[in-house]
């Protein structure tokens, strides 16, 4: 008995086990554990602290974004949201002007993920006491890019120059400025400039002349315009009258070489079949390749025209129909039975009114016709845009001339 109740208790024992060890393969087979890298923006608070402690950083090239290393189930790491996490570089961390470099933190890491590691894992910078001040460089651009192009972006490093004077001069100090000359401009540049510093009054004080070094980006893009593509055509007696995109001009940026043969971008077709009314639809910017948009959304709003066609009648008499490839040699005579002949014209209103009856020209072609009567299309010169409601023919009677 004792023996049956050992064996039936290590049966229960290794199916425990052997359950524990089917659930856990289960998990990581629906369910496993990964790693991945998220982007997130770097915060850098307490500089109000610097300031207190009479310090000031030199240079402020902190990183705008780093990236965090997770690792977790796959379903804890989906659940993770970039809003929620937060890198914060806290400069109320620094002791004084010998501190070189803080580390970011991060928090916000939800339970069942665990944070790897940032990259960068710290920042550094210089910093200095109060009494060599740092103003902020302003960048005055000047002149006109090439035409069709705009600048999209200046930026300068470093952001601010640290000015050692005496106090009085110091106070007086009112404006640090660096010019760049954009003219003819259509690639992004890279530009080495000096500053100009200026008091409170806006005069130059040449003393700092030559003295403040910056670097400045000039990031320069491509206005074109956006043309709207269809497909399809409108309902019957409907016509598409003008196309426009709300969001008519588009920035666009890549190698100058490419930028130089686009004129213009086109929306992917938008589908107007069967239309009977306008209607507004969106449709994406189709981006060639090589090419970036710059300030301007991928997807476009596209006014769609569609109006009712009109009808205009016009009315000729035989006189005013062109006989094409008649005989001239006087030997048959050519004779419209018809006593009123009536066209009538579809078309947009604009484009029927654009119509004089002058320049439709009606016309039959009689080549190759001798004596007896016929039925011939009557024809007449049309724009593209319009057309005839309907075929009509006209009765000819040739007869031979009696010699």
């Amino acid at each position: 008995m004792s023996d049956l109740l050992k064996r039936d208790s290590t049966v229960k024992i290794i199916s425990v086990l052997f359950a524990i060890f089917l659930w856990f393969f289960v998990l990581d087979s629906t369910n496993p554990t990964i790693s991945t890298d998220m982007n997130i923006s770097l915060r850098v608070e307490n500089e109000a602290v610097l300031k207190g402690k009479n310090i000031v950083i030199k240079n402020a090239n902190f990183p705008k974004n780093v990236t965090i290393s997770l690792r977790g189930r796959k379903d804890k790491i989906s659940r993770v949201n970039s809003a929620e996490t937060e890198a914060v570089v806290d400069l109320s961390k620094v002791s004084d002007v010998t501190t070189k470099f803080l580390y970011v933190e991060v928090y916000g890491i939800p339970a069942g993920v665990s944070f790897e590691s940032v990259t960068p894992r710290v920042v550094n910078f210089e910093l200095e006491k109060i009494g060599e001040n740092p103003y902020p460089v302003e960048i005055v651009t000047t002149g006109e890019a090439k035409e069709k192009y705009k600048v999209v972006g200046v930026g300068v490093s470093p952001q601010t120059v640290s000015i050692e004077a005496t106090d009085s001069v110091i106070n007086s100090i009112g404006q640090v400025k660096a010019f760049v000359d954009i003219t003819d401009i259509k690639d992004d540049s890279v530009l080495n400039l000096m500053c100009k510093v200026y008091d409170k009054e806006g005069k130059e004080m040449p003393q700092f002349d030559n003295k403040f070094g910056v670097e400045v980006k000039v990031e320069v893009a491509k206005e074109v315009p956006v043309i709207p593509v269809v497909k399809g055509r409108p309902a019957k007696d409907f016509v598409d009258g003008v196309h426009k995109v709300v969001q008519d001009k588009a920035l666009i940026s890549g190698a100058s070489d490419v930028l130089d043969q686009i004129d213009n971008l086109k929306t992917e077709p938008i589908d107007i079949e069967n239309l009977s009314e306008s209607t507004i639809k969106t449709a994406n910017i189709v981006v060639p390749n090589g090419v970036s948009l710059v300030n301007t959304q991928k997807t476009v709003n596209v006014s769609i025209v569609i109006e009712p066609l009109a009808v205009k009648n016009f009315k000729f008499t035989p006189e005013d129909i062109i006989l094409e490839n008649e005989l001239i040699d006087g030997s048959l005579t050519y004779k419209i039975m018809n006593t009123d002949i009536n066209i009538n014209i579809k078309g947009t209103s604009e484009e029927l009114d654009k119509i004089i009856e002058s320049g439709l020209k009606p016309s039959i072609d009689v080549r190759g016709l001798g004596e007896g009567t016929f039925k011939r299309s009557l024809k007449v010169v049309l724009p593209g845009t319009v057309q005839l409601s309907e075929n009509v023919e006209l009765e000819l009677v040739i007869e031979k001339n009696e010699e």
